[in-house]
């Protein structure tokens, strides 16, 4: 019997279109009515979580900042939050910077939500993945401004051979602090990289929520497409990977849907419904 769901958002539960099917959205209420909890887990940032949790009607606790954060959506409250260590964050910004690599630091989730760019990198990325017209973001004279506090996350975005050369020289000098995932060249030719608190994974957070439930790891669905969702494809129960995702992907999961664009979410949990294999 499988007591949580836990599902990514792009890719998986969301059209390449960014919309949201009807069915996707009728499964996740289906399997709630059968007894089972069902979650999001996310790379993305809080804010830009909730109107998708919104939509889907999502009330239990969820998991942003790919497993950083855990927090209610009802209230904002943060459960859950683990932290890069603010001198480590501070001199890999100033690492980065030193490369000419965008830099975003999300601060700590306690104080608030925001993240800071500094006003000298503004021009660095055509397409900034974190553009500086976005209300939450504030501009900064330096990272030391930035780094008030243990950050959840940083994010760099920059020329392919600097952003690599960063991202070894954590490897090297800051793997007890910080861990990182590398999504690689983007459509416009950046690379773009997240740094975590060592350790760091979507895993992180849905055990967080597991433990507090009482529910076994076996007793887990995990929905995703992209390889930070590997961890929780791996540890739990039913790790299902989206028929849109890659090869390596799919190679570790227990299972492949149908892709985002044909429900593949909703597909399955009908099923398991349909075989009362959801629920406490």
């Amino acid at each position: 019997m499988y007591k949580l769901i836990a599902c990514d958002i792009d890719g998986t539960i969301l059209r390449s279109d960014g919309s949201a099917s009807a069915r996707t959205i009728s499964a996740m209420r289906l399997a709630e009515k059968c007894g089972a909890k069902v979650s999001i887990a996310t790379g993305r940032r809080v804010a830009f979580a909730m109107p998708v949790i919104s939509q889907f009607e999502i009330v239990q606790p969820c998991v942003a900042h790919c497993g950083a954060v855990v927090f209610e959506p009802g209230s904002g409250s943060i459960l859950m939050a683990k932290q890069i260590p603010r001198q480590a964050a501070l001199d890999v910004c100033n690492m980065a910077e030193d490369y000419g690599l965008y830099v975003a630091v999300f601060e700590d989730v306690h104080k608030g939500r925001a993240f800071y760019i500094t006003r000298q990198r503004i021009g660095v990325c055509t397409q900034p993945f974190w553009p500086h017209t976005l209300p939450e973001c504030r501009e900064v004279t330096t990272y030391t401004q930035a780094c008030t506090s243990d950050p959840v996350q940083v994010g760099i975005q920059g020329d392919v051979a600097s952003v690599g050369r960063v991202l070894q020289e954590i490897g090297t000098a800051f793997s007890h602090d910080i861990s990182f995932f590398d999504y690689g060249v983007l459509e416009d030719g950046t690379r773009l990289a997240d740094l975590f608190a060592t350790g760091v994974h979507k895993w992180v957070g849905i055990s967080f929520l597991a433990d507090m439930w009482h529910i076994k790891p076996s007793e887990v669905i995990a929905f995703g497409d992209s390889m930070n969702d590997a961890q929780m494809l791996e540890y739990a129960g039913l790790g299902v990977a989206m028929g849109n995702s890659p090869d390596e992907l799919k190679d570790l999961a227990d299972l492949v849907a149908p892709a985002n664009d044909e429900d593949g979410v909703a597909m399955i949990i009908e099923s398991l419904a349909r075989r009362e294999l959801l629920g406490q």
